[in-house]
C-alpha cells in the first residue's frame, strides 16, 4: 500500500458514518473509504470492480475510530483474493476475507467502545474540569458575577478536544498501516497493543482527577475557612459519581448512560 493511498483512506475515514443507515449501518462508508486501494488493485481488471463492491456493501459496522484496523487488514485479504487462480481457490479466499471482516470488526468495536467512549470522553472531561479548577473557576463555589476572560472560558476545552482527537487521529493513521501489514495471528494488529492495560491506566488517571478535583474544592473552602452546605453537597455529587462508576462496571453497564446522566446533573447544579 503507497503513502498516497493510505494518505486518501485515511481522509475518507472521517466520513465512514456519513451514509450510516439502518439496515446495513456502515457499509457505505466503508465502500468509500476502500474505493482508491480497490482501484489500483483492480486497475488492469476493472470489470472486476462492481463484484468487489457489492462484497464492500454487505453489513458492516465498528467503532469509527478503531475501523481503521479493519481497512488495512481488508486491504490485505483482498490482495489474496485479487491472486487466485481458479475459481475454487477464489471462494476459498473469499470465505476468508467475509471471516476476518465479521470478526474483526466486532473485535475493533468493543475495544473502541470501552477505550474512546466510556474512558477517553470521561477522562478528557475531567481534564477540562481541572484545568477549569486550576485557573481559578471552581465548581465547588456558588456561582458568582465576576468576569472570566476568554483564555480562561475556552483553554480547558481546547485541551480536552485536543488530546482527544490527537490519540483519535493517531490510532486512524496508524490503524490502516498496522492492519495491513499483520495478519490473522496478531488478529491484524490489535493484539499488538495491550489495551485492556491502557484502558485499566487511563481509568486510575481518571480517578486521580476526581480526587484531585475534590481535594482542590477542600483546599480553596478550608483556606478561607467558608465551609458551607454546597461544598459538601457538591463534593458528595463528585464522590458518588466515582463510587456509581465502580457499580455500573460491575453489572456492565455502559458507562456512557453514567457519562450523559453526570452532564446533565453538573450542569444543572452549576445553574443553581
Amino acid at each position: 500500500m503507497s503513502f498516497w493511498i493510505r494518505l486518501n483512506m485515511f481522509f475518507r475515514s472521517f466520513f465512514l458514518q456519513a451514509g450510516w443507515n439502518f439496515v446495513k449501518y456502515q457499509n457505505l462508508g466503508f465502500a468509500f473509504v476502500m474505493v482508491p486501494f480497490l482501484r489500483k488493485l483492480y486497475m488492469y481488471d476493472p470489470e472486476m470492480l462492481p463484484t468487489v463492491l457489492s462484497r464492500y456493501l454487505d453489513t458492516f459496522n465498528t467503532h469509527p475510530v478503531m475501523a481503521s484496523f479493519c481497512f488495512g487488514a481488508m486491504a490485505k485479504q483482498e490482495e489474496s483474493v485479487a491472486k487466485a487462480q481458479s475459481v475454487t481457490e477464489y471462494k476459498e479466499q473469499v470465505a476468508e476475507w467475509s471471516g476476518a471482516r465479521r470478526g474483526l470488526s466486532i473485535t475493533a468495536a468493543s475495544i473502541g467502545d470501552r477505550l474512546f467512549w466510556g474512558t477517553l470522553k470521561p477522562l478528557t472531561l475531567l481534564m477540562a474540569l481541572f484545568i477549569w479548577m486550576l485557573l481559578g473557576i471552581n465548581f465547588f463555589e456558588t456561582p458568582q458575577l465576576q468576569p472570566i476572560s476568554c483564555f480562561e472560558a475556552f483553554s480547558a476545552g481546547i485541551m480536552a478536544f485536543l488530546t482527544y482527537n490527537a490519540i483519535a487521529l493517531f490510532v486512524r493513521w496508524e490503524g490502516i498501516k498496522i492492519g495491513y501489514e499483520s495478519d490473522e495471528s496478531s488478529c491484524f494488529g490489535l493484539t499488538r497493543f495491550d489495551w485492556n492495560r491502557t484502558i485499566y491506566k487511563a481509568k486510575r488517571l481518571g480517578i486521580f482527577f476526581s480526587v484531585g478535583l475534590i481535594l482542590f474544592g477542600v483546599y480553596h473552602h478550608f483556606g478561607k475557612i467558608q465551609v458551607g452546605l454546597d461544598f459538601f453537597a457538591r463534593a458528595l455529587l463528585v464522590l458518588f459519581f466515582i463510587i456509581i462508576s465502580f457499580v455500573t462496571r460491575r453489572l456492565k453497564i455502559p458507562n456512557v448512560y453514567l457519562y450523559l446522566s453526570a452532564v446533565v446533573i453538573f450542569t444543572t447544579v452549576c445553574l443553581f
